[in-house]
């Protein structure tokens, strides 16, 4: 009678031991992707916050780059003035081009100047992908042709 109750005591506390045990896994499981998430967060929105930055302040290189010859893309004639050649150009240019032209890696983008009205003035052609697991929008102010306008940069993993 002694041996039966130790085996079923043993067995019941390596029960709840090994439930235990299963709760923290699936707890660190959890948190270890909540934090993977947020890294990879965190890192498209200083790259998207950069590459915006870049591409209204500066006029790229060559500084009268064109299609053919451009190195880095910038979009500026002056700080926040957009040059509507460049523009042009730039939402032209093929799409895997213009990525690696700005060093995005594995990351999509999509790029796009709008009226205050919220008109589509330009804009690149690829969309968003209904597929995509991080997506990181921002949206700054610049001048094209003369008017006030916004200009959209996403950028999603």
């Amino acid at each position: 009678m002694k041996a039966q109750i130790w085996s079923l005591d043993f067995a019941l506390s390596l029960l709840i031991f090994m439930s235990a045990l299963f709760a923290m896994a699936l707890a660190w499981n959890f948190i270890s992707a909540s934090t993977l998430q947020n890294q990879e967060l965190k890192e498209l929105h200083m790259k998207a916050m950069t590459l915006s930055d870049a591409l209204i302040r500066t006029s790229g290189i060559p500084q009268d780059w064109n299609a053919t010859n451009v190195q880095i893309i910038g979009l500026a004639q002056d700080e926040n003035v957009l040059n509507a050649t460049k523009v042009d150009y730039f939402t032209t240019m093929d799409y895997d081009r213009a990525r690696a032209l700005m060093d995005i890696g594995q990351y999509n983008f999509y790029f796009e100047v709008l009226d205050l009205n919220n008109t589509v003035q330009k804009n690149t052609t690829v969309p968003i992908s209904d597929e995509s697991v991080v997506v990181v929008p921002v949206e700054r102010y610049a001048i094209y042709n003369d008017i006030i306008v916004k200009v959209k940069f996403v950028i999603w993993s």
